[in-house]
């Protein structure tokens, strides 16, 4: 048996890991292995708290998190006194493996560049020669790395696409450009666009029915009637389903002893308002060229959409309806409800001989605290709100028309469900 004494001094080659380099002044680093399951480390996932209320708690969160290895990597990179070497493979346990995408964060280093000599003619082979047509690739910070596929032709966009694009740029491209099939579900209840589609035309046989009774607006006097015809109305619809989704969609539009229905919240929003109904759209399609105001003057867009319901009052105002499965959106994010206001108004300019304004605008949720929630409060914060939609659609249509459709989305969560996730580069959520 022998013990050796650990060497000491400044000289030779040291080899350790990036914790120790912190520590340490180098005249050369060489950084090895540098793949994407290494550099940074996965976190591990708390399988205990969710996401959210970690998020309450000040815990960081993911895009905190990797923008903190990020930085430490560029600290590490930059230690060097002299020369740093940048090594990573794609080939393990004859396994494919990705190089690690921290090597994109290398030009924020602001570090020369220097190109190695031609090898001597005698070790010349086709291994060098593969290795300098390798040296000769296209840069990793191109911008068709990064979700760009140069310009396109003007077209006109829905304005569903346009909010699928300020979601995640992304998916839109998958969805709208590439026109991929989203992956069916497996469940055997209807997918959450099936039930909207479903409530929607159930919404439009009453009030069509209704109409066709020669009644116009629901009142305190009429309400109970209309709730009895929307009963008929629904259990007509309800015979086309299997017994679990009849059960379900039941509930959600007739209520049950521990909620009311959305039936019930559509009726008693429009028993409350006291300006009688003159006529109304159903599933009233708004499509052409349109002029929005943007920060550089009027513009002229071409779009399409549907607007849920659009009720024409006799005060010459209109009432602008959006049905939500779900909770309604955040209105400071929201576009489909702003931009159908401002679509509607200038469509409805000669309907019925008269020019019609936007009186109201709202949401009516099956979830959330307030089934009615209203789109703005204020006149002043529906200008705000409207002027804003605008800016938003004038730049989302730039940036399709450029060709940008990044992996970004506008919350990290999306990817956990989106139904694209096999064809994205999700490695490059939270760092362009």
């Amino acid at each position: 048996d022998e013990t050796f004494a650990i060497q000491t001094g400044s000289g030779g080659v040291h080899l350790i890991d990036d914790q120790a380099a912190r520590y340490g002044r180098f005249d050369d680093v060489t950084i090895v292995g540098l793949v994407e399951s290494e550099w940074p480390e996965r976190p591990r996932r708390n399988i205990f708290y969710p996401p959210s209320l970690l998020n309450a708690l000040g815990w960081p969160s993911e895009r905190d998190r990797r923008a903190a290895a990020d930085a430490r990597f560029l600290d590490l990179v930059g230690s060097s006194g002299g020369r740093v070497e940048l090594s990573t493979f794609t080939l393990e346990d004859e396994s494919l493996v990705t190089r690690s995408l921290q090597l994109d964060e290398v030009p924020r280093a602001r570090l020369s560049t220097l190109r190695r000599g031609e090898p001597p003619a005698h070790t010349r082979s086709t291994t060098s020669d593969w290795a300098a047509l390798r040296s000769r690739r296209s840069a990793a910070t191109g911008a068709e790395f990064h979700g760009s596929i140069g310009p396109r032709a003007t077209r006109p966009w829905s304005v569903s696409a346009l909010e699928t694009y300020l979601g995640c740029p992304f998916k839109f491209y998958a969805q709208h450009v590439l026109k991929l099939a989203e992956e069916p579900d497996d469940e055997e209840m209807m997918d959450p666009r099936r039930q909207g589609q479903f409530v929607h035309a159930v919404f439009e046989s009453f009030f069509t029915a209704w109409s066709a009774a020669g009644r116009r607006e629901i009142t305190s006097a009429n309400l109970d009637l209309a709730q009895g015809m929307f009963v008929e109305i629904v259990d007509h619809a309800l015979e086309r389903l299997s017994e679990g989704e009849a059960g379900l969609e039941r509930t959600r539009l007739l209520g049950s002893p521990a909620a009311a229905g959305l039936g019930d919240a559509v009726f008693r929003m429009e028993a409350e308002r006291p300006v009688p109904v003159v006529e109304r759209l159903l599933e009233h399609t708004l499509e052409g060229a349109f002029t929005l105001q943007t920060s550089d003057g009027p513009r002229v867009v071409h779009l399409r959409g549907k607007a849920d319901r659009l009720d024409l009052l006799a005060d010459g105002t209109f009432r602008l309806v959006d049905y939500k499965l779900g909770w309604p959106p955040d209105r400071s994010r929201a576009l489909q409800l702003p931009i159908y206001a401002l679509l509607a108004e200038q469509r409805l300019t000669k309907h019925r001989g008269r020019s019609w304004s936007l009186g109201e605008a709202m949401y009516l949720a099956f979830k959330g605290p307030k089934r009615v929630v209203p789109l703005f409060t204020s006149n002043g914060n529906r200008q705000e709100l409207m002027a804003r939609a605008g800016q938003r659609v004038a730049e989302t249509l730039d940036a399709i028309e450029a060709g940008s459709f990044p992996p970004s989305p506008d919350d990290v969560f999306r990817c956990e469900t989106c139904s694209f996730s096999s064809v994205c580069r999700k490695d490059y959520v939270g760092d362009i």
